[in-house]
């Protein structure tokens, strides 16, 4: 049941990022861009950080950047 809940959550919090980089996407072009450069700071600090945790989180902000592109 704790992986459930635990996958449950990531995939709530992947569909909330989606949605608010929509939005975003929406405003304008620099908040476009303010996004991008955020979520590459956020990602490149897990990074740093190391660990398989940090370093899964990382993988899954690349892919979302990738995505936005």
């Amino acid at each position: 049941m704790p992986t459930q809940a635990l996958e449950i959550d990531v995939q709530t919090a992947l569909a909330l990022s989606r949605a608010t980089s929509r939005a975003v996407i929406a405003i304008s072009p620099k908040a476009h861009r303010a996004m991008m450069d955020a979520l590459g700071v956020e990602a490149a600090a897990h990074e740093i950080q190391g660990g398989p945790v940090a370093e899964l989180v990382a993988a899954l902000i690349r892919g979302h950047l990738d995505q936005l592109k």
